[in-house]
């Protein structure tokens, strides 16, 4: 969450962020001078052991402003994602009735699932997640928690999602996927206002592996599908010839440089210009959900799909940014939370980050990089990140809650690799 809040707000942004469900939503009300976007690459040594680690008028044109020879690939060059389980699983009072249990193969780098086709407000995790030797990746039971979010005793941190659920192991080194048997039950709870109970509906459970062939990447590629609802006056056809919106990629392009990953194949695509003020971020039917599951015919498959808003409207205070989950739902386009969104309505303004700043923090969001610090520290609420490099409180970090930052770390880097939107050509 982008933002620096008073003591008064650390309640209302508590719920902003629980009670989206694994949205993260991102927001500034300050008035401090800005700070000017600077690359200042990777300012810290890595010395760690690499781990094994109905869009509408839709525009062609497909830009490619680092990579000269883009791919469509679905299993491109040394890495690639297969199908493991793929199946309508039955929900009986919020837990599936028998474990899913699938095989990881020996050449596994991360394994990511997804639910989703369910009703839309409710809400969807996983729980009971053991791999070989039963060890614990997101234990039993964590969902009483309360919290919203398996933490801290998870191996593997994930968040409950509403309208579909991305989930991404490992992420952290506490995490590890072995090659063998791994089991999980799939959970859903319908949600009505700030109430919640056991849902009982059938909803699509898939998961698939990210696989080497050999050397772990250090490198990657990310494609873009973006969409515009007018906003700032872009759209499919001006953005390409707009030198603020290509040099807002450009300077995305160079925060993720750091970690070896390059916007890849871009393409450009409108939205429903009746979008361009998003008033219900929180449920599952809302505007927010319309306009992410309008991305149901996205034309890149390995492509996140990023959408440009005038306003993302909350009685809190202003949102510069949402990510659909930490991660989204993956390589699963047109549903409630398949995307990203970001506000133009900041641009210019003081004590705000930069836009390039704001969509590279929510696609990281979406990624499954989760805050390097929060500004609050309550009852179950995580004050940072389970990764070993982002120094506690150091806003130099993109992925701080401020969002100001430039830096992302060696271990942040992994996390982005293993997700299986980023490519490796």
């Amino acid at each position: 969450m982008i933002s620096r809040p008073t003591p008064a707000r650390l309640a209302t942004l508590l719920a902003l962020l629980f009670a989206g469900a694994g949205l993260a939503a991102c927001g500034s009300t300050s008035s401090e001078e800005p700070i000017p976007w600077v690359n200042q690459g990777n300012n810290q040594s890595n010395n760690q052991t690499p781990d094994n680690q109905n869009n509408q008028n839709q525009n062609n044109q497909n830009q490619n402003p680092t990579n000269q020879n883009p791919t469509n690939q679905t299993n491109p060059g040394d890495a690639g994602v297969i199908t493991l389980f793929d199946e309508t699983v039955s929900l009986i009072n919020g837990y599936a009735t028998e474990a899913i249990e699938f095989q990881v193969p020996d050449n596994v780098l991360s394994v990511a699932i997804t639910i989703s086709d369910g009703p839309p407000n409710a809400q969807y995790a996983v729980t009971g997640w053991t791999g070989p030797g039963n060890f614990p990746i997101v234990p039993s039971g964590w969902e009483s928690s309360g919290s919203g979010m398996c933490y801290p005793n998870c191996n593997n941190r994930i968040i409950l999602n509403v309208a579909s659920f991305g989930g991404l192991a490992p992420n952290n080194p506490d995490s590890r996927v072995e090659p063998g048997n791994h089991r999980f039950f799939p959970i859903g709870f319908a949600v009505s206002g700030w109430s919640m109970s056991p849902l009982t509906a059938g909803v699509r459970v898939k998961v698939m592996a990210k696989t080497i062939s050999d050397e772990v990447p250090d490198t990657g590629v990310m494609d873009l599908n973006i969409y515009f609802t007018g906003s700032n006056g872009w759209t499919a056809e001006t953005a390409q010839n707009d030198p603020s919106f290509a040099a807002m990629l450009q300077q995305v392009d160079a925060l993720y440089d750091q970690v070896g990953v390059d916007l890849g194949e871009i393409t450009y695509n409108d939205a429903p210009s009746n979008l361009q003020v998003i008033q219900d971020h929180s449920s599952g039917s809302g505007d927010l959900s319309q306009l992410f599951a309008s991305s149901a015919d996205a034309p890149l498959e390995h492509g996140l799909n990023l959408f440009f808003v005038h306003e993302l409207r909350s009685p809190f205070g202003e949102i510069l940014g949402i990510a659909g989950g930490i991660p989204g739902p993956v390589l699963k386009h047109g549903t409630g939370r398949s995307g990203v969104a970001v506000a133009t309505s900041s641009v210019g303004t003081p004590g705000a980050p930069s836009l390039a700043h704001t969509v590279a923090h929510e696609l990281g969001h979406y990624l499954g990089l989760f805050h390097t610090s929060e500004y609050f520290s309550m009852g179950g609420t995580p004050e940072h990140d389970p990764l070993p490099d982002t120094p506690p409180n150091d806003t130099s970090y993109l992925m701080h809650a401020s969002g100001e930052g430039n830096n992302i770390s060696p271990w942040q880097g992994r996390v982005i690799r293993k997700n299986p939107f980023i490519r490796h050509p």
